[in-house]
């Protein structure tokens, strides 16, 4: 009989590219640079693809599956536009996350985000908490610069439009999404080609 009362955390192998801070440092000084070029985009999608696969080959019917956050599937996330900062506040390095949104916040902007309860924004560490494979896929898809430039459109601001309509809205699309994407059992190719993998309805409008 498997076992569904409580998750089952597996260690994923180590990344390609190993994770230190001089690493970290540079993705942060590169992290808006638009000229990088296409090669090393994508080998940091191939490397997160790998990373996505193992998991992926590791799920069992009926049991949840954490893991720490990869290292290469952490790297392709700082490289999306908008993730060097706080989505909330603004602040440097943010390493804390709003799963709901796929959006990077830092620790003080994480209190605020838990204090809107769960069914409004899931909050999770990148590096002490442990993940499922669906939530770093959305955090993968989503992005600050993404949902900053949705709340914009609505004339949203303040931590209290993670509680309207609007929110709500992206955040079932995001959730279509990504289970559009888990459905299509097509290796990870990264955010644009996964738009195109999708079906073009409310999800895809809004991300």
């Amino acid at each position: 009989m498997i076992e569904t009362s409580s998750p089952r955390i597996i260690t994923a192998p180590s990344s390609p590219i190993d994770m230190n801070d001089a690493t970290i440092s540079s993705i942060e000084k590169n992290n808006n640079i638009s000229s990088s070029s296409s090669s090393s985009r994508e080998s940091l999608i191939e490397n997160a693809a790998l990373e996505l696969e193992f998991m992926q080959l590791q799920q069992q019917p009926e049991v949840q599956q954490l893991y720490p956050f990869p290292n290469g599937c952490y790297q392709l996330m700082q490289s999306i536009p908008g993730n060097s900062l706080c989505i909330d506040c603004g602040a440097g390095h943010p390493q804390w996350a709003s799963v709901t949104y796929g959006a990077l916040i830092c620790m003080e902007c994480s209190g605020k985000h838990r204090q809107l309860g769960v069914q409004y924004a899931k909050v999770r560490s990148i590096r002490m908490d442990h993940w499922s494979a669906t939530e770093i896929l959305k955090m993968l898809e989503g992005g600050n610069e993404q949902l900053l430039t949705f709340f914009q459109r609505h004339r949203l601001i303040g931590i209290q439009k993670y509680r309207t309509k609007a929110a709500k809205f992206y955040q079932d699309g995001m959730e279509q999404h990504v289970n559009n994407l888990n459905k299509s059992g097509l290796p990870y190719k990264g955010r644009e080609l996964s738009r195109k993998q999708t079906t073009p309805k409310a999800a895809s409008n809004k991300i």
